[in-house]
């Protein structure tokens, strides 16, 4: 027999959860996590593919309205589309987290402009040629072959290779939940976008922005190709040979500098130079000195007796010129009489000293040894003075034995390969250092680290070599451009001195490569003269009609029998006289005129006749594209519309992916995390699985702007957040699904839900001011702040009692219900454009009855967010009453006997001294979570009543007791009137049931 304690328990707890299935708890085919392959095969396609599909058709439905009446059309795209213009990624290889954090930033901002009442048009894109594919291409080739591969194989090999990479690439894009129309991308090396690059090439001929010239240009000689600015990368840590050497003077300079000095005795007197690339020696050809100097003579102290002349503030600081006796100062006038001789090349050639700009007295000697063909400011003093250019260095970096004096060919051959040294290996410094030392030129030499260019694809180190190029003139493109950007936005604020100074420093664009899978550059040459090169506006125009009809691999086959074909008409009798061309465009000038694919959709789809001022109202990519994508688009464009006109009308930057320790994600490191390890984890590393929306999460949680860190103790804070926006969704979500679907006017609503929705307001203010200023952690920290603190610790506490203990149709279940309902709706509004596979899932899940058609579509495309026209006097009555009551309940709930754990206990009594409170016993025993409130009106306050001041100058008092009534079995209030047995409401509503 069991005892009677025990009985009164089973007792208890079987009356307790028999009255269970009478509440309306909380239910939902929400799911408490997402499901990947559910998100993929299903939310995906609702919430990307048929989202941009079904707005951009409306949109182009409107266009179609207008007719033929262009300046109405032209002002409705202005006002209602947004176009962020896509910066091409590579395609090559797997994506990484860069790439998420690209994309997804962009679909948030696209989604956020959609969820405005805008239309958006945003087309991926690929960029496709260039040194990385190529290289992929020839791998199956020995060095042997490679030489003889045609290059019409090496296309088709890239472009199989391309290819590939684009599926393999989409595939994985397509599951970061982007919203576009992946079934027509924009690729660089399809036929119409190659067309198009070339007639902007046209434009920029017919303008006479394009130059071929033998001038200096980074060369990368592991890719053996000449790169552009934007291709460098800087290893601050590069390690030279530097040598300070001394260039004797001529008999006849010497003697009158001696003169000059006064100095009687017949002595060798040299220019002593400094510099930090040895190799270049044998192609100087002159001396550079700085007018603006002082110039001395130096007298060595030694048996020697030579002579070296130096600038005088640098003379102070070389130690191994200590020993030297200071002389007379030299006149710069002087300086420009003298000429020297260089030993190394074995002859007596008298070499003129120049004034030069470029000279500086911070480092060095302040007298610079000049080689024409191996330095910029070398190369433009010999253009302006007639001097000649020689670069004696191959395509490999190896020098050219044929274009040096005989006596150096037998030191200038490496013994074991005998071949031509490598100019940049140690052992070939070496040679040059011993040389320089046998010839009695070198004064010292030592290691030297500092920043210096490398090739950014094969990360080795590059020279400058003068070769035959082609340049795009930039002098008064630069201008224009400049000017452009006065008139853009740019987030953050720095990038705009950043582009503008990259842009400021150029003058010439070298725009050929020596490449084979790329667009060609349209040139033909003089069989019997490579050097005569015939590349006219009426040539290109011609080219580009045969490549339209032939295709533009036929350019690149070896065969010249169709010249012909490739000339126009009055050149026929000559045409065989000429060969194509190899050479082809730098890959920035490539993805540079993708703009061309909104000026076609402006002009062929939408039928515009003329453009509007600024063709994409975003671009946005990583900061390191301010010395690519962002410039040669800028440049593009206003070398092809001549005016100061930039694409885009704001510039958005972010940084690198880092780990959780701020290093480089690198995989020579091991530390990179690819989008799918954090989709769906990885044990091994401790990465949780975040899903789609988590990997959305993680992005737009970071600041951007600067350098982003992926890692577990990062992913599982995304974790949790997730976690808790879920739960918020399913109360929500769980709570209206039991219901007589009646959503009460604002007029009916409660004190209480009028502060809730007043709030919702202005959390949706302050999200939308955020996402103006593309701040989306700030976003996210808003909602998560309301979340804790207006819903989870207050509203969504405040009413589940009513939820789940009231009547389906009681008034105040209803009123709760219609403010659950509004939460939803700003919150699918707000965090849609960052999560919105999760929002859809939402969606989906919403019972049906609760919107009208209209409410239920803008739900499934959000295209306006709700709105609140709720006054600042319901939150600042709430505030003063309410809030203050609930802070005073608190307080004394707190010092009550440790027995009474829950404050539905407890009652609290409310006196006021003639001051209607504006909401009833009911509504604030919610609000203070008590059994119930008792309000007593007038009477004199007891001891044990603690006052509390309102803003308005009312004083109320409150006393918190323990009730004197027993638990309710069904909704757990201390308001029964004995044991097991229920309280007035829930027997009610179980009446009202039967």
């Amino acid at each position: 027999m069991l005892n009677r304690p025990l009985c009164w328990v089973i007792r208890r707890f079987a009356s307790q959860h028999a009255y269970q299935k009478t509440l309306n708890l909380p239910h939902t085919r929400f799911a408490n996590r997402s499901n990947l392959q559910r998100t993929v095969d299903e939310l995906i396609p609702q919430s990307c593919d048929r989202v941009y599909k079904t707005q951009l058709q409306e949109f182009l439905q409107k266009i179609e309205e207008f007719g033929d009446d262009s300046d109405s059309k032209l002002k409705f795209v202005e006002e209602n589309l947004f176009v962020l213009q896509d910066g091409p990624p590579y395609a090559n290889g797997d994506l990484h987290y860069g790439h998420a954090l690209n994309k997804i930033l962009k679909d948030i901002i696209n989604r956020y402009q959609l969820s405005q009442g805008k239309y958006v048009f945003y087309k991926p894109g690929w960029d496709c040629h260039g040194l990385p594919i190529e290289l992929k291409a020839l791998k199956q080739f020995n060095a042997d072959q490679i030489g003889r591969v045609a290059p019409t194989k090496i296309r088709s090999m890239a472009s199989n290779h391309a290819r590939k990479a684009i599926k393999l690439q989409k595939e994985q894009f397509r599951k970061f939940a982007i919203m576009a129309d992946w079934d027509r991308p924009y690729v660089t090396m399809e036929s119409e976008y190659e067309i198009n690059q070339l007639r902007v090439f046209l434009r920029m001929v017919s303008r006479g922005l394009i130059k071929r010239q033998n001038k200096p240009v980074y060369w990368g000689t592991e890719t053996r190709t000449a790169l552009a600015e934007g291709e460098l990368e800087y290893n601050e840590k590069h390690s030279s040979r530097a040598a300070y050497v001394g260039f004797p003077l001529t008999r006849d300079s010497s003697a009158k500098l001696l003169e000059s000095a006064h100095i009687s005795s017949v002595a060798d007197a040299s220019l002593l130079i400094w510099t930090t690339t040895p190799w270049t020696l044998f192609s100087n050809r002159a001396v550079c000195f700085n007018e603006k100097f002082e110039y001395r003579l130096l007298r060595d102290t030694s048996n020697s007796g030579k002579y070296v002349v130096v600038e005088s503030d640098l003379a102070e600081r070389l130690e191994f010129l200590s020993s030297y006796q200071k002389m007379s100062v030299i006149p710069s006038s002087l300086l420009a009489q003298l000429q020297y001789t260089n030993p190394l090349l074995g002859d007596h050639t008298a070499r003129p000293l120049l004034h030069g700009d470029h000279v500086t007295n911070s480092a060095g000697t302040g007298l610079v040894h000049t080689a024409p063909g191996h330095g910029f400011d070398d190369y433009n003093l010999a253009h302006q003075h007639k001097i000649e250019v020689i670069s004696p260095v191959d395509a490999a970096g190896r020098y050219k034995l044929e274009e040096l004096p005989s006596h150096l060919h037998k030191i200038l051959i490496e013994p074991k390969t005998r071949l031509p040294r490598q100019v940049l290996e140690p052992s070939t410094t070496e040679v040059i250092i011993e040389m320089l030392q046998d010839l009695g030129m070198l004064f010292s030499s030592y290691e030297y680290i500092h920043s210096y260019p490398y090739d950014w694809r094969s990360k080795k180190p590059v020279i400058i070599r003068a070769t035959p190029q082609w340049f795009a003139d930039l002098h008064n493109v630069k201008e224009d451009a400049i000017q452009s950007l006065r008139e853009v936005s740019f987030y953050p604020d720095r990038g705009n001195a950043r582009l503008s100074s990259f842009i400021k420093n150029r003058n010439e664009w070298c725009i050929s490569r020596q490449r084979s899978w790329g667009v060609p550059i349209p040139a033909f040459y003089k069989k019997d003269n490579p050097d005569v090169t015939l590349m006219t506006e009426e040539t290109v125009e011609h080219v580009i009609k045969a490549i339209r009809e032939k295709g533009i691999d036929a350019w690149f086959k070896p065969t010249d029998s169709d010249m012909v074909d490739w000339l126009p008409p009055r050149y026929r009798s000559e045409a065989n006289s000429y060969y194509r061309g190899k050479d082809t465009m730098d890959v920035w000038f490539d993805s540079g005129t993708a703009w061309n694919e909104l000026k076609d959709f402006y002009l062929k789809e939408l039928k515009l006749k003329q453009l509007p001022t600024y063709l994409a109202d975003v671009y946005l990519e990583g900061s390191d594209q301010h010395r690519g994508w962002f410039q040669s688009s800028t440049l593009t464009r206003v070398a092809y519309s001549g005016k100061p006109i930039a694409p885009f009308k704001n510039l958005i930057t972010h940084g690198f992916t880092l780990d959780e320790k701020g290093i480089k994600m690198s995989k020579s490191i091991g530390n990179v995390i690819s989008p799918n390890a954090i989709i769906q984890g990885d044990k091994n590393r401790g990465l949780p699985a975040l899903g789609v929306d988590g990997l959305r999460y993680l992005v737009a949680q970071s600041n951007f702007t600067a350098d982003v860190a992926a890692g577990p103790v990062i992913m599982n804070h995304v974790a949790e957040a997730l976690k808790k926006f879920r739960l918020a969704f399913r109360f929500l979500l769980g709570n209206l699904q039991k219901s007589t679907f009646k959503r009460m006017p604002y007029d009916q609503l409660r004190p209480i839900d009028e502060y809730v929705l007043y709030k919702l307001q202005d959390l949706q203010h302050t999200a939308r001011a955020f996402y103006n200023e593309n701040n989306f952690s700030k976003v996210l920290t808003a909602v998560q702040y309301h979340m804790s603190n207006d819903l989870s610790a207050l509203y969504f506490d405040i009413s589940k009692d009513s939820l789940y203990s009231d009547a389906l149709e009681s008034l105040k279940r209803q009123q709760i219900q219609t403010v659950l309902l509004h939460i939803l709706l700003s919150y699918t509004a707000i965090v849609g454009p960052i999560l919105p596979t999760l929002v859809q899932e939402v969606c989906n899940a919403l019972p049906v009855g609760w919107l009208d058609e209209r409410e239920y579509q803008n739900l499934v495309i959000i295209k306006k967010w709700p709105s609140y026209d709720v006054p600042e006097s319901a939150k600042d009555s709430f505030e003063n009453l309410e809030l203050k009551l609930l802070n005073e309940f608190q307080r004394q709930f707190a010092t009550l006997e440790k027995s009474f754990t829950k404050s539905v206990q407890t009652v609290a009594r409310i006196r006021s001294s003639g001051y209607l409170l504006p909401c009833s016993d009911d509504e604030l025993a919610d609000i203070l979570r008590t059994a119930r409130v008792e309000i007593i009106n007038g009477g004199v306050p007891e001891d044990t009543e603690t006052e509390i001041s309102l803003s308005n100058g009312i004083k109320l008092h409150m006393l918190v007791r323990p009730s004197e009534m027993s638990k309710c079995p069904r909704c757990w209030k201390h308001n029964a009137p004995q044991n097991d047995t229920l309280c007035a409401r829930c027997n009610d509503t179980i009446r009202s049931k039967a």
